[in-house]
């Protein structure tokens, strides 16, 4: 929703601004404001409203009248208008400013209904030049968000087998969910990118998050309430090279092409516009920390001290990147869950940091671009999975690299990281390293157990202790190799039959 109104936005800032001063709001100004908009939103209306007021113009987009042309068999949708001060600064640059509440609602028939509200404060300073904020505050507060899920409703035969239901059989709920936020705030700056687009950069904090799902178990059953809770969480992101000229015009073409009919006969435009919008962006990271979160269902309260998420996507790019990083910490779980005898070795943190390289999303992304037909039954049926493999993978492999991660508990430590190539219907190739410290607390706690419990995982875990090789400070060393066309080994100690000949 928020990227949604700052694209709206984006619109004012494509006409020229020559004065070295603060300029009235006037008559004329409106007018040029509105035609700048209408070129992307469409002369629809009611959409574009600007009124001058004082030293600054009112701005009212209402998209009701473009959403009505959604078809009521696919979607039923609804969204407040937007309403906007703008001041010129006479330099270039726009004051932008709101304070309103927002609401919106998605109905899908017999598949999902959204509603949802919030009230949102911002002030900001658009950049023509740029064609982005320079800077940007925004408080949103009282979000509330309710939805519901549905199925197609169980039927049975007379001989109690499963049957399809009558076509005019009222969908069954699967799901209702309510979501809050009391507070989120959010602070961004924009820079010019280095190869073109913006660079935006952006922090985060949020405030008392809550939410309570149900989960229905069929007719008669009753429904599972799950509860999830938290003080809040923040962050930080950061996309580089944002191509906001590309979306724009995408948006005006989808405007100007409101029904299916019309897209389909103009598909070679639209074509053209996604090509021109690629690579959307060229990189995009994002950093979050969530803290005290509590998770109630049927059986107990579940806890986790902490949880950071951190996330890197390039854009459609040839050098495409995918990066994750996960830290949890603290998990508790409800008296009773486990076996005893797990309790005390139950994980205390748990990290995993993984990368992926060498794969390339530009080549991907042209070939869906250049090949999709709309007017077809299958519209991708000209594209073949051997295509879009060569063109994601034109060496044939992908690189994935696991840095140092760690699962720690009381008494143990188990360290892990990776470098290997991987590719469709071939051996990976690289090597892994896994370390550990204090596995006679994990086996005696095994041991100790009831047999028919962790007899297994006792078994393995004492064939992989005969398999290590002592390391630095007694650890316990795992080295696996994974050789081009060779036989996997672990320490040197070869694993499983050796590789079929190459034909």
């Amino acid at each position: 929703m928020i990227h949604f109104r700052q694209g709206l936005v984006a619109l004012l800032a494509l006409g020229p601004v020559s004065a070295a001063w603060a300029v009235p709001a006037t008559d004329e100004g409106a007018a040029r404001l509105t035609g700048v908009l209408q070129t992307y939103l469409g002369a629809t209306e009611g959409v574009v409203s600007v009124t001058p007021q004082g030293d600054s113009y009112q701005l009212k987009i209402d998209p009701a009248p473009l959403l009505a042309q959604v078809p009521d068999a696919k979607a039923q949708i609804t969204v407040s208008p937007l309403t906007y001060a703008l001041t010129d600064n006479g330099d270039g640059s726009w004051g932008v400013s709101e304070d309103q509440v927002l609401s919106w609602s998605v109905v899908v028939p017999k598949m999902f209904e959204q509603k949802g509200t919030a009230k949102v404060q911002s002030t900001g300073t658009w950049d023509a030049a740029l064609k982005g904020f320079r800077e940007q505050k925004a408080v949103m507060t009282d979000y509330v968000i309710d939805s519901v899920q549905y199925a197609p409703p169980e039927a049975v035969g007379p001989d109690g087998m499963p049957v399809a239901p009558a076509p005019d059989a009222a969908p069954q709920v699967v799901s209702r969910d309510h979501q809050t936020t009391a507070r989120m705030e959010v602070e961004m700056t924009g820079t010019a990118g280095k190869a073109g687009g913006v660079d935006q950069a952006m922090t985060f904090t949020a405030t008392d998050l809550k939410q309570s799902q149900e989960l229905m178990s069929g007719p008669g059953g009753a429904p599972m309430l799950i509860e999830v809770s938290a003080p809040g969480y923040d962050g930080k992101g950061l996309m580089a090279g944002a191509r906001s000229d590309g979306m724009l015009s995408l948006l005006a073409w989808f405007v100007a092409h409101p029904s299916e009919a019309q897209i389909k006969q103009s598909q070679d435009g639209l074509r053209d516009r996604l090509a021109a919008a690629m690579p959307l962006w060229d990189d995009l990271s994002l950093e979050m920390a969530i803290r005290d979160m509590k998770i109630g269902s049927p059986i107990g309260e579940f806890g986790l001290a902490s949880a950071t998420l951190g996330l890197g996507l390039s854009g459609a790019v040839p050098d495409g990147r995918l990066a994750e990083k996960l830290v949890l910490s603290g998990l508790t779980v409800p008296e009773g869950v486990l076996p005893p005898w797990v309790a005390p070795i139950l994980p205390q943190e748990v990290s995993l940091d993984f990368a992926a390289s060498d794969f390339d999303l530009a080549a991907p992304a042209k070939l869906l671009i250049e090949s999709f037909d709309l007017n077809a039954e299958e519209p991708l049926a000209r594209l073949s999975p051997e295509q879009m493999q060569q063109a994601l993978l034109p060496g044939g492999k992908a690189m994935l690299k696991l840095a140092p991660s760690q699962i720690k508990g009381d008494g143990y430590q188990i360290d892990y990281r990776a470098d290997v190539a991987v590719g469709p219907g071939a051996a990976p190739v690289g090597a892994a390293l896994v370390s550990a410290s204090g596995l006679d607390t994990l086996e005696s706690a095994l041991a100790a157990a009831p047999q028919d419990e962790a007899a297994q995982p006792l078994m393995m875990l004492r064939m992989a202790r005969a398999m290590s090789k002592p390391g630095e400070g007694g650890d316990a060393v795992w080295d696996i190799q994974m050789p081009e066309g060779g036989q996997i080994s672990v320490n040197g100690q070869p694993m499983g039959p050796p590789p079929a000949p190459q034909q």
